[in-house]
């Protein structure tokens, strides 16, 4: 499973990122607490102290961003490594793939789960000790973003897997994050302005369409970076929790089963080159003639939008993914 040589290996080489986000990731919820301390002995400083209250409220807080250490994580954990061309020495190592891999995400899921909990933990001895009028959303908030930051990590370490260096690992997780939305939306909404009518026109009531279109949009992982899901059912969390382990599943298995020699291009599995170009030119030529269509309300324009789309779909595709970068 996890290595004691490797993990101190990747301590040392990663010494700075992981102590910055662990103070990070402590400290955001604590301090969450304290700037509405502070802004409430502010307002207590003016002379309408009638208007003033102590409110926690965890729909807006400082832990919007908690994500976002473990996408650094993630890149200087598996991307940057690609791109430095210092995967292939830890490969040459006396340690089988899965060792590695292992290695790598549980140290960095390590940082991300413990560092927040014992945020939590801070964060709840100041509301014992400040004694707020309220507290909205505490563990309902502090357990969510633990998830959704653990979700986040474990997309950028699966494209990390799959990729030969940081661009590509990085623009590989942000197109997993929108993907329902290019494989779903993007397409119903083309059918709509070539056949000119609107998809909630199939279902029986607005309530039923609106209804499915809010259970869908918590398919994309890129919807949980706000804080919506906080005010909705409380199992949404289980799908984030699904999320993460699928990821993990694909980044476990593309670590053991790709190759290595491949460091700066896209994709470390050459396979995978042609269909994703294919993809990206198809969600070119689509999104571009949505652009068009909605800058003239016209055919012409729909038309001419996916001209364009299918030229920049296919020169960006080529050059990002068929391009070595250097190493």
């Amino acid at each position: 499973m996890v290595d004691r040589g490797l993990l101190y290996r990747e301590w040392k080489q990663n010494q700075v990122v992981i102590l910055l986000s662990i103070v990070f990731l402590v400290l955001a919820n604590p301090l969450s607490i304290v700037n509405t301390y502070l802004s409430y002995q502010g307002c207590l400083d003016h002379q309408y102290t009638q208007y003033c209250n102590f409110i926690v409220n965890y729909k807006s807080n400082l832990m919007d961003i908690n994500w976002m250490p473990g996408v650094i994580l993630a890149v200087c954990l598996l991307g940057m490594e690609r791109s430095k061309g210092t995967m292939d020495f830890i490969l040459s190592l006396p340690y089988n793939r899965s060792q590695i891999f292992q290695t790598k995400f549980w140290l960095g899921g390590f940082v991300i789960v413990v560092s927040q909990l014992i945020g939590f933990l801070f964060a709840w001895l100041l509301i014992l000790v400040y004694n707020p009028e309220h507290v909205y959303f505490f563990e309902h908030s502090s357990v969510g973003v633990i998830v959704i930051s653990f979700m986040a990590y474990s997309l950028v370490m699966a494209a990390g897997a799959l990729t030969g260096n940081a661009f590509a690992q990085l623009l590989t997780a942000l197109s997993a994050g929108i993907l329902p939305y290019l494989i779903l939306a993007l397409p119903l909404t083309n059918l709509e302005i070539v056949f000119d009518f609107h998809i909630y026109e199939i279902f029986s009531s607005m309530e039923s369409y609106y209804g499915l279109e809010n259970a869908l949009m918590y398919l994309f992982p890129l919807v949980y970076v706000s804080n919506d899901w906080l005010t909705n059912s409380k199992y949404i969390l289980f799908i984030p929790a699904a999320m993460s382990i699928l990821f993990y599943l694909i980044g476990y298995i593309s670590f053991k089963k790709h190759p290595s020699e491949r460091n700066g291009y896209f994709f470390l599995w050459k396979r995978l080159d042609r269909p994703v170009q294919i993809l990206v030119i198809i969600f070119g030529i689509l999104g571009f003639g949505l652009f068009g269509y909605s800058a003239g309300h016209s055919i012409i324009g729909y038309i001419f939008g996916m001209i364009i789309g299918a030229v920049v779909g296919f020169f960006v595709s080529y050059f990002s993914i068929f391009k070595k970068t250097k190493v």
